[in-house]
């Protein structure tokens, strides 16, 4: 059987961090197009692209809900070490150099944090 989906833990730079949605990984470094020449025959391009993640956070990041400030500070970091553990499947997803990237927007009704992704230059996946 076939399992999918699941409880998901992140670790980033060190420090666990609760994601709210769902994880979008973006992990191939090129992208790939089709074409077609006047006669008819196939043609693909292929250009480079990062490798990406998009996530909505939980602001607070440790036991005691110490809240995390999405400030220059933290979206100036670099080469950070991300893992995303799918615990119950058992994948786990390495990316490393990374870094943040988009527009962090905080909700303070929800606690969410938002419009946030990571870019990494390698990504590795495991299996248990």
């Amino acid at each position: 059987m076939h399992t999918s989906g699941g409880r998901v833990s992140t670790v980033i730079g060190g420090v666990a961090y609760s994601a709210r949605g769902e994880i979008t990984l973006d992990p191939s470094n090129i992208e790939s197009e089709a074409g077609v020449n006047q006669d008819g025959s196939l043609y693909r391009t292929v250009k480079p692209k990062a490798r990406t993640a998009e996530i909505t956070f939980d602001r607070f990041v440790d036991v005691n809900g110490t809240p995390l400030r999405w400030d220059e500070n933290l979206m100036l970091l670099t080469n950070i070490g991300i893992t995303f553990i799918e615990q119950d499947t058992g994948v786990t997803h390495l990316l490393s150099g990374g870094f943040f990237t988009g527009k962090p927007k905080l909700n303070t009704a929800t606690g969410e944090v938002s419009d946030l992704g990571l870019a990494a230059d390698t990504y590795k996946t495991l299996t248990a």
